[in-house]
């Protein structure tokens, strides 16, 4: 159920939400809160980001324009196309690591990005010193925090890759075994290190001292993070990408972000003319999952660091393109065929999303992650630092769009998103759940933009997923007529979660705010 706010409202990790609304009340204005509630989040929900994690983007409307900064991770220079050993690959795009080398352990760390960008955030658009949005975070590390039922559920599931490594293990566990929700936590360490970049700058992080004990860890087991990498990491702002559908205009990350193929979606969801299906959910869930694979298709064919490989998005975006696809989609509706099948791996995300608007308006979409949940697993000792596995990112085989290369981007699912209605202000969105995160974005634009529902519904919906794949994920709420439809039309039913966690933010003409967390999340909309 959706809250509504007057004054500012922020939905991102509940844990950590009720930071960011402080920080408004203070004064501060939507960037001030989403780098605070982001950086709390690092620490009382280090399953989902983390300090050694990296973006996604930050999508900001501020002063009427709209501006993206880019914190992605890049592999180590050390890093090749034949780095890993691929123990199982269809022959086209999909790859499986032998003993999960890029997910698991020293070999899948790549450069962190969140200190950087969210410093870089502050800088151009924020009021807030990085001291001051650090602060929270550092008292939660040294005063401890009570663990949530996620927290302790995230815990007990990954507690045999946590075992592997004893820092790791020396976080999160208690008394050797995993918590319990209502538990108390503390990370004595990395509260420390966060005082030190409070008062010495991120360049403590990625040039000091802190760098060379990063580095002397991971090269002393086996990975290839050197200081190198570390100083010449920058977050950068870049140009958001921009898509209109149905009369509103969308901004999302652009490469090596999935905004691309989710603004792509929105738009082929338009032509397509899904809203005719509106009141059949066995052909709008056909509808949404062609016009879904057919954006996965481009971006395995297409998509990597386009500093590294020519990435044809004017193509991809063009009318030509969109409108092609569309009748394509809008006649597999009609026929009952499904179009054409890739195969592909799953990979799992640990990620968090935080939506903000204040005041005065200015909206805020940010994502973070640390690729899996715990990035690596790996902890750098005496400093309660875990570590990303931003490695995973990449396809493991050689010679493909998004293959592993030194200095690389790799192509990641986040696609933090503004909407805008005329030059007002409409929605900030966004969504953790990894490769799910485009498709249920997806899903809820268009109920919202093309079927004209209202954002609770929309968030709140049943999703499909699939990945250019010939299986589909539905959610049961469904109902038994759908599933039926879709393998009818030749679809494999596949288990597993179909849907990302959505949080959106909505301001209606009378300035009133809507805030909805998915109700797939346990918690509840801040704002005041």
């Amino acid at each position: 159920m959706s809250l509504t706010f007057d004054h500012g409202a922020v939905v991102g990790q509940p844990e950590a939400d009720s930071a960011g609304v402080t920080v408004l009340k203070k004064g501060g204005n939507a960037v001030d809160a989403a780098v605070t509630a982001a950086l709390l989040a690092s620490v009382v929900a280090s399953h989902a980001s983390g300090i050694g994690g990296y973006g996604g983007m930050m999508v900001v409307y501020i002063g009427g324009e709209v501006r993206c900064i880019d914190f992605n991770t890049v592999a180590p220079r050390a890093a090749t196309p034949t780095m890993y050993e691929v123990a199982r690959s269809d022959g086209r795009f999909g790859s499986a690591v032998k003993d999960r080398a890029n997910a698991v352990g020293y070999r899948a760390v790549s450069v962190p990005g969140v200190l950087a960008g969210l410093a870089l955030a502050l800088e151009k658009f924020g009021t807030f010193s990085l001291a001051d949005a650090l602060a929270p975070a550092v008292r939660a590390c040294q005063n401890g925090f009570r663990i949530s039922a996620a927290y302790a559920d995230r815990v007990a599931r990954c507690e045999r890759n946590i075992r592997m490594f004893p820092e790791t293990a020396r976080l999160l566990l208690v008394d050797n075994a995993p918590p319990s929700a209502g538990d108390r936590a503390r990370n004595t360490y990395l509260g420390k290190m966060l005082e030190q970049v409070a008062r010495k700058g991120v360049e403590e992080f990625y040039k000091g001292r802190i760098a060379d004990r990063i580095v002397a860890h991971i090269q002393q087991n086996g990975g290839i993070l050197a200081k190198e990498d570390m100083e010449a990491y920058q977050a950068r702002l870049v140009e958001p990408v921009h898509a209109a559908c149905m009369g509103y205009d969308l901004y999302s990350a652009p490469l090596c972000s999935s905004g691309v193929s989710l603004l792509q979606m929105c738009r082929i969801a338009e032509v397509a003319e899904l809203d005719l299906w509106a009141r059949d959910a066995a052909r709008l869930a056909h509808g949404m999952t062609e016009t879904i694979r057919a954006a996965w298709l481009d971006r395995y064919r297409h998509f990597g660091d386009p500093t590294a490989v020519d990435v044809p998005v004017d193509m991809v975006m063009s009318d030509v393109n969109i409108g092609a696809t569309g009748r394509e989609v809008a006649d597999y509706v009609s026929e009952g065929k499904h179009g054409q099948c890739l195969l592909r791996p799953l990979y799992s995300g640990g990620t968090t999303h935080i939506s903000v608007v204040d005041v005065d308006r200015n909206m805020v979409s940010l994502t973070l992650t640390h690729g899996p949940a715990y990035g690596s697993f790996v902890t750098i000792p005496r400093m309660g630092l875990t570590m990303n596995a931003g490695m995973s990112r990449f396809d493991p085989g050689a010679g493909l769009p998004n293959s592993v290369g030194p200095g690389k981007a790799p192509v990641v699912n986040m696609c933090p998103t503004l909407v805008l209605k005329g030059r007002d202000p409409f929605i900030a969105i966004g969504a953790s759940g990894g490769t799910r995160i485009p498709s249920s974005l997806f899903q809820v634009l268009t109920r919202r933009l093309v079927l004209d529902e209202d954002l609770d519904w929309a968030v709140s919906a049943p999703r499909v997923h699939s990945e250019g794949n010939k299986w589909v994920m539905m959610e049961e709420e469904f109902g038994e007529a759908a599933p039926a439809y879709l393998q009818s039309v030749g679809y494999m039913l596949r288990k597993g979660r179909a849907a990302a966690n959505v949080r959106a933010i909505e301001v209606a003409e009378s300035s009133e705010l809507t805030a909805t967390l998915d109700p797939r999340l346990s918690g509840r909309e801040k704002g005041y």
